[in-house]
């Protein structure tokens, strides 16, 4: 352990920051690209990024889970004491159970994270905030998400885990004369423009008519993926008037009742001795989103108030098990009473993803719609791709530029620093454009996740200082119009978008850090087969080298049989086409009702 006596920063806000001492950054999440001139300058250092490496990662997600089992009968029981309930875990793993799962996520990371840098490092003193009004919880699993990525809410939950950790010994300083408010997420959301106003007006209003003709025991069919005139003919092929569903926005109105909270945690006994475990249960109620608790009745009376059907035949959503608190708590509401559950596919990583498996709404569904395969639960029902099924296919042109497809910054919510492999991810992207011929490199056009301008990482500026003459596109022209545009689509990471290229027979190449080391066993041979054939890649020198050598015949490569034989029994299992959709959907949903 080095002697130096270090003060510890753990977000990038500057009033948290010594400059008069020696410090270290937590991660380099702290060192915001925007802020170099300060931090470049100090007598800093950074701490080692924790839970790296896939023997690591599997023994922290073993632990989560065993984790999370652990606490959640016992969570179950007070709310139900609590709300003068009887509701199953099922119940309650349809309401809260993907809040939950992030928890202790979230607090494995935090809390080994806080472990490892004491243990390797001399740290003298942290900065507090001075707001002891301030709470951890937030509104709902949504504001929850944000939070994982905010200054305020990280400092705080560090500054409580250093008080819980045993053998401790780091002095806690304040920020002088600072005053700062409960902080709320609800406004993250993009503002629509006028036009995409009108249109959600619109479909409100004409929501509202066709509510008028909903009867009791109707399927209840929202945000499916499908293109709305499928959705639309599912529902007609059902025989019920079709319905354009969403749900209400759930106001933030209780705030968080600390006394409450207080003598709910007593209730959570532990009789274990991991440190981890202890620090989970009394921080558990602290961090427990107010819509589950203090607004709860509200949330139950504005289910309640939804046009929906009373006692619905089954519900199937592709999306709003997640994040969607109406939703949840009607549909949970529902399956108790006896209603089929059944959720869809709604993006990537499913079936290959080895530190996703399973998912919430994959086990506590009745029937989970894949997109072609199945795996060892029950639930799994192979399907089809919803979210392109007989949409007409994206065109490319042969002629035209290359799409590099980006990433966005982690949120950190995984049980590991996935901020120092997104170090690494941007720094190999750099190095693929930088590999490039000038032919190639003339058209390439780097497309930016939509998500970045949430973010802190300053893609732009980043890309700017490493070749101004670049391309990038931050949004301003759809996905699909810069696809149709190009010859090749480049995903420099395990993306949505690798099936839906795949899907779409579009010119195709893929590159990422650490090989196949994140995918389930059963995955590995169909990626194999794409790397075999030169389609994904296990460097970003690779990728460009592929780049170059076909630029001026990539069409001609893509037609091979050896490509197209691949890519053929990579989307029969990962990302299947269905030349009838309705008629598919109809027929699992009829035989499992």
């Amino acid at each position: 352990m080095p002697n130096i006596h270090r003060h510890l920063i753990v977000t990038s806000d500057e009033r948290t920051w010594k400059f008069d001492r020696p410090v270290i950054f937590l991660g380099e999440w702290c060192r915001t690209y925007d802020r170099r001139h300060i931090w470049q300058n100090m007598d800093a250092i950074v701490a080692a990024p924790y839970g790296l490496g896939k023997k690591l990662k599997e023994s922290d997600l073993k632990e989560a889970r065993a984790l999370e089992d652990k606490i959640f009968p016992a969570l179950r029981n007070i709310l139900n004491q609590h709300h003068n309930l009887q509701n199953s875990e099922r119940f309650w793993r349809i309401v809260l159970g993907h809040w939950v799962r992030r928890y202790v996520d979230v607090m494995l990371n935090r809390t080994k994270t806080l472990e490892q840098c004491i243990q390797n490092y001399q740290i003298s003193s942290i900065t507090a905030y001075a707001n002891e009004h301030y709470q951890l919880a937030l509104h709902d699993s949504y504001a929850a998400i944000w939070a994982f990525n905010d200054n305020l809410w990280n400092n705080t939950l560090s500054i409580r885990i250093l008080e819980l950790l045993k053998s401790v010994s780091c002095s806690i300083e304040t920020t002088e004369g600072t005053e700062l408010a409960d902080f709320s997420f609800n406004s993250l959301i993009a503002t629509s423009t006028s036009k995409r106003k009108i249109l959600k007006w619109a479909y409100c209003q004409a929501g509202k008519f066709l509510s008028f003709f909903v009867r009791d025991n109707d399927a209840f069919i929202i945000n499916s993926y499908l293109p709305k005139k499928d959705e639309i003919k599912l529902q007609l092929s059902l025989r019920q008037c079709p319905q354009l569903w969403s749900s209400s926005k759930l106001e933030a109105i209780e705030k968080p009742d600390r006394g409450l909270r207080e003598r709910l945690s007593k209730k959570f006994s532990s009789t274990s001795d991991d440190q981890l475990e202890i620090i989970l249960g009394l921080m558990l109620f602290e961090l427990l989103p107010v819509c589950y608790l203090e607004g709860f009745a509200g949330l139950n009376k504005l289910a309640k108030k939804q046009p929906w059907p009373k006692s619905p035949k089954f519900i199937f959503t592709s999306n709003n098990f997640d994040t969607d608190e109406v939703f949840k708590l009607w549909t949970a509401s529902k399956v108790e009473t006896g209603s089929k559950y059944f959720t869809g596919q709604h993006g990537n990583n499913y079936g290959t993803y080895r530190y996703m498996y399973p998912t919430l709404e994959e086990t506590t569904a009745d029937k989970f719609l894949t997109w072609g395969w199945r795996e060892d639960l029950p639930q799994h029902t192979p399907a089809f791709v919803f979210k392109t099924a007989l949409r007409k296919k994206e065109h490319y042109n042969p002629q035209g530029g290359l799409l590099l497809i980006e990433l966005h910054s982690p949120q950190r919510l995984n049980t590991w620093d996935d901020t120092a492999e997104f170090s690494n991810y941007f720094f190999e992207q750099q190095i693929f454009a930088g590999a490039l011929t000038s032919k190639a490199k003339q058209q390439l056009t780097i497309r930016l996740h939509a998500a970045y301008k949430y973010k802190k990482w300053n893609e732009q500026a980043r890309w700017q200082a490493f070749d101004p003459s670049l391309k990038i596109d931050t949004g301003s022209v759809a996905i699909q119009k810069l696809i149709a545009r190009s010859r090749m689509v480049v995903h420099s990471y395990d993306s949505t978008g690798i099936l839906e290229t795949l899907y779409q027979n579009i010119p195709t190449l893929a590159f990422w850090q650490n090989g196949l080391d994140h995918l389930r066993d059963s995955a590995k041979p169909y990626y194999q087969s794409l790397v075999d054939i030169g389609i994904i890649h296990f460097s970003a020198q690779s990728a460009a080298d592929k780049v170059n050598e076909i630029w001026d015949n990539v069409e001609y490569w893509w037609a091979g049989s050896e490509i197209q034989d691949a890519r053929k029994k990579f989307c029969d299992r990962y990302s299947k086409s269905s030349q009838n959709p309705v008629s598919d959907l109809k027929l699992i949903f009829t035989e499992n009702c």
